[in-house]
């Protein structure tokens, strides 16, 4: 399979996004981050929180998700061209080895890990991935207006908080203790021992139906996934930016939908707000996308644009080195710097910490062909152990 650079590139910077968000929830915690007005912040680095949740949170991932439905569509393609046996075969070992990577990396890294939902997602898609353009075209449309239409249904939720402030209060209190003092084992095994308020707000509001709701929460995912098969059929990453109808406006939306995203500041109503953030985080990860090919098919010989080639061309090694790196500088058993005053530094220091990720995807692309896991991965999916892969 030919590779398509700019998506390799797409690929690397969506990981400088992704980390970016991820930093949240290393700083605060996977539900902590929410109730950030508890850490008591200053001026400066409140101002970097609110950067990153408007610029960063929610609009990386779909963009991820997005290329690994294009990347499995064109993996497909591949087999089909070079009449490998059993393609759809392949394509769930894939699946399941994603599955059980993304389940060691949330029991014993970190727990917000994203591998396992998106394995999840190519086992939903795998199935039908033989069908026609039109059949993934309808799905794309028909889930995004769905998301569409949840949105705007939590917007006449008049239920009273389940939580009070002091509940939060408390929670917080109990994670930086958790996080910054506690044993590896302990801040691994943190909900048997600290009971997390959305999960008690979601028991509250869903009762029995709760284990539904985390399986219809990962199936939102499936329609970025579709709509990444429908850039692969239509070789939209081929085509030149200004080839394309609708890129510029996406690329004009994105101030509206920062804006759009930035509404839990000035709107004091959170379900209009959180229906206003789920709406233009869409809007502005397809943005991205749109802008950054019209960067990159402008500016393609940029040095920077070769580190995000090479960085995305190792994503799932490097993905899972910025969980073992931000852990080790946040929690306790690493600098044990959890819920400190400093985001401004830590900001600084992740966005270093990718740069020099650049660095050695770029050294390590002279001399191998594939990153570590990426190597196990194509091992698992074509059940081969040697699979080429020197330069």
């Amino acid at each position: 399979m030919k590779r398509i650079e700019v998506v390799d590139a797409l690929r690397g910077f969506s990981l400088f996004g992704i980390f970016m968000a991820n930093l949240l929830i290393f700083q605060f915690g996977l539900t902590g981050h929410l109730y950030i007005e508890h850490y008591h912040l200053d001026a400066i680095n409140k101002g970097i929180y609110h950067f990153i949740k408007i610029l960063f949170e929610g609009s990386f991932m779909p963009i991820f998700a997005i290329l690994f439905g294009f990347s499995l569509d064109k993996l497909y393609q591949s087999m089909k061209t070079k009449q490998v046996k059993h393609p759809r075969v392949k394509l769930l070992r894939r699946a399941l080895f994603l599955m059980l990577i993304g389940s060691l990396h949330a029991y014993f890294i970190w727990e917000g890990d994203i591998l396992f939902g998106y394995a999840i997602s190519m086992l939903v898609v795998i199935p039908f991935i033989s069908l026609k353009s039109r059949f993934f075209k309808w799905v794309t449309i028909i889930g995004f207006v769905f998301i569409l239409a949840i949105s705007i249904i939590s917007l006449f939720d008049s239920s009273e908080p389940f939580l009070n402030e002091g509940d939060k209060a408390t929670y917080v209190h109990e994670i930086k203790s958790m996080f910054s003092e506690g044993s590896y084992w302990d801040i691994r095994n943190v909900d048997e021992q600290i009971e997390d308020p959305m999960l008690l707000e979601m028991k509250n509001e869903l009762g029995d139906a709760m284990g539904w709701f985390f399986i219809f929460i990962i199936f939102m995912e499936v329609p970025y996934f579709t709509l990444g098969i429908c850039l692969s059929r239509y070789k939209w990453f081929e085509k030149s930016i200004r080839e394309t109808r609708f890129s510029k406006l996406f690329i004009y939306l994105i101030p509206v939908s920062l804006v759009g995203k930035s509404s839990y500041l000035w709107i004091s109503n959170e379900n209009i707000s959180e229906s206003l953030a789920t709406t233009f985080s869409i809007v502005l990860a397809i943005g991205f996308i749109c802008l950054f090919k019209y960067l990159y098919q402008t500016y393609q010989d940029n040095i920077i644009f070769r580190g995000f080639e090479n960085l995305g061309k190792m994503s799932l090694s490097m993905y899972m080195m910025q969980s073992v790196i931000g852990t080790l500088i946040l929690y306790s058993y690493g600098l044990g710097l959890f819920g400190k005053n400093i985001l401004v530094l830590t900001f600084l220091s992740f966005v270093l910490i990718y740069i020099l990720q650049m660095v050695l995807a770029s050294w390590y692309q002279k001399y191998l062909r594939y990153g570590p896991l990426e190597y196990i991965l194509r091992m698992f999916t074509y059940w081969k152990i040697k699979i080429a892969k020197g330069r």
